[in-house]
């Protein structure tokens, strides 16, 4: 007989005796008897087996039934036990006794099938290629660098590989994936935080080979110091500026370009000017890059002699000490005045290297993220406050899209490395389809977002548009709110 496969199964043990001179009644009896216990519901087979050790002038049978589980012999037990007992005492009263046990399933072991190794996980005994209880595979077995690779790239090549599965309505049918997955048809595609954590990564690495940190500078202004972050040049250029500048907080300003210093029009000869004006001429070229320092010569000699005394005098103040109290002015909420002297030093230290406070920057905005992505999510749930779901299904809904906007970025970055590495003809193709590219994700990501928000949510166009313009003003505030707190995370960890 082939026994049930099943870790869950029980043997129920009944341990019969009776005089000898009532054999035949009683078996026959007992025959009917495990019949009907066969129909109660988890009741699989029965054996039942002779015991030769029997006392003189008696006979003992032992039945052995196998139940599904436990849960249904404790069904027996509680709802027929006591009805099947009473009618083996109504026909033989007391010439015969009944003794009982369970006997929980511990390992089966079948002809050809019997294995003596242990998973080396969890210990269980294995029967097959992977454990019946944690479900890690038999064979495990110390991969090479190249076996390795051969299993990533076998795993990715694979045509019913779930990654393929998966990227293709990611990219092209927006809110699918969120919509299957809320409908429990899960195992056809790749987790989605697992698949979101893969490709901001790959996005942030192939992003870094151009040190995207390194654009990032600070100008820094006299008459109050307005710090600006600003992106397009590889080194940050200070020149005097006539006037005041506004006084602002250096962290609460957002990433804006900077402005081209205002100079007036160079004579046609050079002018005349003191040892301290070459000073500070040569003490700002320091903070513009080398291959412009000769064009940007000329053009501070040529202010700096046109200036007065006391504009000359507040740019010397300035190059002393730009992060200083008089230059260095932190307005606004009172509680930010308490961090005003470790703004200092860290605006001191941006000022010394302004490409480690860019890359820092830089390496900080997937922390960034995660606060940035619960944010939206608590949008989309008061926008859609009354559609019954959890808050857990908007986050789902906002790391599927920013998935998405991932895998775009990537396909971009890949142009622009393959921009970089050829040359003539194939790059100026390959920069011509980058440029499309970027036109069309440019129409292409806002109406996947509305596409994406009509399916999931699964409301008419004229309650998804209005509701779409509210969820694009809570990502200009989140993006503001989480950009002040980055550069100000940013500035107090250098």
């Amino acid at each position: 007989m082939q026994l049930p496969q099943d870790n869950q199964s029980v043997v129920y043990e009944v341990d019969l005796e009776a005089d000898a001179d009532i054999a035949g009644p009683f078996d026959t009896w007992l025959r009917d008897h495990i019949a009907d216990m066969l129909q109660f519901e988890g009741f699989r087979s029965a054996e039942i087996f002779d015991d030769p050790a029997a006392p003189a002038g008696r006979i003992r049978r032992i039945v052995q039934y196998r139940l599904r589980n436990q849960a249904a012999l404790d069904d027996y037990l509680a709802t027929h036990a006591p009805r099947m007992r009473a009618q083996g005492v109504a026909r033989f009263g007391n010439r015969f006794t009944a003794g009982r046990r369970v006997l929980p399933h511990r390992e089966e072991f079948v002809r050809g099938k019997v294995s003596t190794e242990n998973c080396l996980n969890c210990g269980e005994v294995l029967t097959g290629q992977h454990c019946s209880h944690c479900g890690q595979p038999a064979k495990v077995r110390v991969l090479s660098l190249w076996g390795l690779t051969k299993d990533v790239v076998g795993d990715v090549l694979d045509v019913d590989s779930r990654v393929w599965r998966t990227l293709w309505p990611l990219a092209f049918r927006p809110g699918l994936l969120t919509q299957e997955f809320l409908r429990g048809r899960r195992a056809s595609y790749t987790p989605p935080f697992r698949m979101y954590l893969v490709l901001s990564l790959v996005f942030f690495v192939l992003a870094s080979f151009s040190d995207p940190g390194s654009e990032v500078g600070l100008q820094i202004e006299d008459g109050g110091t307005n710090i600006q972050l600003r992106q397009g040049a590889s080194a940050p250029e200070a020149a005097p500026e006539a006037g005041g500048g506004v006084p602002a907080d250096p962290a609460a300003t957002p990433p804006a370009p900077a402005a081209t210093p205002a100079t007036p029009a160079a004579p046609a000869s050079r002018p005349a000017f003191d040892a301290e004006t070459q000073r500070l001429v040569d003490q700002l070229l320091k903070r513009v890059p080398a291959d412009a320092r000769k064009e940007m010569r000329a053009e501070l000699e040529t202010g700096l002699a046109a200036a007065t005394s006391e504009e000359r005098a507040a740019t010397a103040r300035l190059l002393a000490d730009p992060c200083g109290e008089t230059n260095f002015k932190i307005e606004g909420a009172p509680f930010l005045k308490k961090y005003g002297p470790r703004l200092r030093d860290a605006c001191r230290k941006i000022v010394a290297d302004q490409q480690s406070f860019g890359r820092a920057l830089w390496e900080n905005i997937p922390k960034m993220m995660f606060i940035f992505l619960p944010l939206i999510a608590a949008a989309l749930a008061v926008l859609y406050i009354r559609s019954g779901r959890y808050y857990v299904e908007h986050l789902l809904f906002v790391v599927h899209f920013h998935a998405f906007f991932f895998l775009s970025g990537i396909f971009v970055l890949l142009l622009e490395r393959l921009s970089d590495m050829t040359s003539g003809g194939l790059a100026t193709g390959i920069t011509a389809v980058e440029g499309v590219l970027g036109a069309v994700l440019t129409f292409y990501v806002p109406w996947y977002l509305l596409k994406a928000m009509r399916r999931v949510y699964a409301q008419s166009w004229w309650k998804t548009v209005p509701k779409y313009a509210l969820l694009g003003f809570a990502y200009l505030v989140c993006l503001v709110f989480t950009g002040v707190g980055l550069l100000f995370y940013t500035a107090l960890t250098l």
